[in-house]
């Protein structure tokens, strides 16, 4: 796993707990921020998919379920 996927991972965990508490708490803005968290956690893991599938040589990298 590539520091990307990693990083993407735990960006989308954030938003997933700063989502929650801004539902438990009815704080707005912390769930639109975790929102944003998931949502750039994502985009970051799947950076690290492509380059990961670009290191193995993949046809086409840009396809995450391109095995």
């Amino acid at each position: 796993m590539s520091s990307d996927q990693s990083k993407g991972i735990a960006e989308q965990l954030k938003g997933l707990v700063n989502k929650g508490l801004g539902a438990v708490t009815g704080n707005e803005d912390r769930k639109v921020e975790g929102d944003v968290q998931i949502m750039n956690g994502a985009n970051r893991k799947d950076l690290g998919d492509q380059k990961e599938n670009i290191r193995k040589g993949k046809t086409d990298p840009g396809n995450p379920t391109n095995e």
